[in-house]
């Protein structure tokens, strides 16, 4: 299959899905080991110690020097991810830690126009750069984060990579009260997110998953459980689809995919067993009937955490609230790349 329709068949069959991991090393891709010790020794401990005061007090300083790249594990408080921590367990607990300089050379190598290796190199730094665990000890991988908790991540990963502020994401858009022009900074803070209704979570969110009876709304059915997107699920399903486009499948029913990363719990890493989760699936969205099938699609885009496409700042020349789609001035590639001091080589 040519290059050309290989993309466009993966393109048709994945659909929206935006996850990805580099399980296999992908040309320029090196993985490494995430948490391989748990425990640090009093030197790293130190290390680290020194590392996050710097980081509080560079942050505090505001200043715009240059680049600085340093390792250790820092705590990410739960209280950061505002009302989208209910959504993990209470004894969880997350670290971050600034990008390594492999990490870096491969997210600023990577081709912006490739979705699959772009996907792949989103996932490296939260697999390497993000940490995970429990009131146990126990490690939990990248893939057992939520979907929607990606980019933002990658941003604190990247705050804490370039501790002094530089290398800002900035981009100016119009007032559309005043016509003047106006600064966007994209950083985490900026983000915002559509949650579902309280009384949604209340009722139905029982910490690990949701548990929905459609009876409770005339729908004669039996009760489904759905469990939140999570990266290893995405991923694991572009695999597959990877698979159907080069066996050279065409048939791949989008609608049933926005369904499927919501039934299956935890995916199996082995093709066969999770080829057969997936056929599971299919039979019981295929027995939907169209009022179930109506009232399911309702359910996923209520309970569904949408993080927002826009910023929102106030203009300072007329105070009014603007809003402007998030923009990559200079490309994806840009969020990791240092402060350049050399010229610039050619003009691509």
């Amino acid at each position: 299959m040519a290059r050309k329709e290989y993309d466009d068949v993966l393109e048709e069959q994945i659909g929206s899905i935006g996850s990805e991991e580099p399980t296999e090393s992908l040309g320029k891709l090196r993985p490494e080991v995430l948490g391989q010790r748990s425990e640090l020794d009093p030197e790293e401990k130190q290390r680290m110690k020194e590392f996050n005061e710097r980081a509080v007090r560079e942050f505090k300083k505001h200043t715009t020097t240059d680049a600085s790249i340093s390792d250790g594990w820092i705590p990410l408080e739960r209280s950061a991810f505002g009302k989208r921590s209910l959504f993990y367990p209470n004894d969880w607990e997350f670290f971050i830690r600034p990008a390594t300089v492999q990490a870096i050379k491969n997210w600023t190598s990577v081709d912006e126009e490739n979705a699959e290796e772009l996907n792949k190199v989103f996932n490296e730094i939260i697999r390497i750069c993000v940490k995970v665990t429990d009131s146990k000890g126990n490690v939990h991988t990248w893939q057992e984060i939520n979907s929607w908790d990606r980019f933002w991540l990658i941003l604190k990963v990247r705050e804490y990579t370039f501790v002094t502020g530089e290398s800002k994401i900035e981009y100016t858009d119009t007032c559309e009260n005043c016509d003047e022009d106006i600064t966007f900074t994209l950083n985490s803070d900026s983000l915002t997110y559509e949650f579902p209704d309280d009384e949604l979570i209340e009722k139905y969110w029982d910490g690990e998953k949701w548990y929905i009876d459609p009876q409770e709304y005339d729908v004669p059915a039996a009760p489904v459980t759905l469990y939140t997107p999570k990266l290893g699920k995405d991923q694991a399903i572009i695999d597959w689809a990877i698979a159907q486009a080069r066996m050279g499948k065409k048939d791949l029913d989008e609608g049933f995919i926005k369904f499927l990363v919501w039934m299956i719990s935890k995916p199996s890493r082995d093709p066969q067993n999770f080829e057969s989760q997936v056929r599971q699936a299919k039979n019981t969205y295929k027995n939907w009937d169209i009022e179930m099938h109506s009232f399911m699609n309702d359910v996923i885009n209520n309970i569904t955490i949408n993080p927002s496409e826009k910023l929102s700042v106030k203009c300072p020349y007329c105070g009014a609230e603007v809003t402007s789609q998030v923009q990559f001035p200079n490309g994806v590639k840009a969020l990791f790349q240092t402060t350049k001091k050399a010229k610039k080589f050619g003009s691509r």
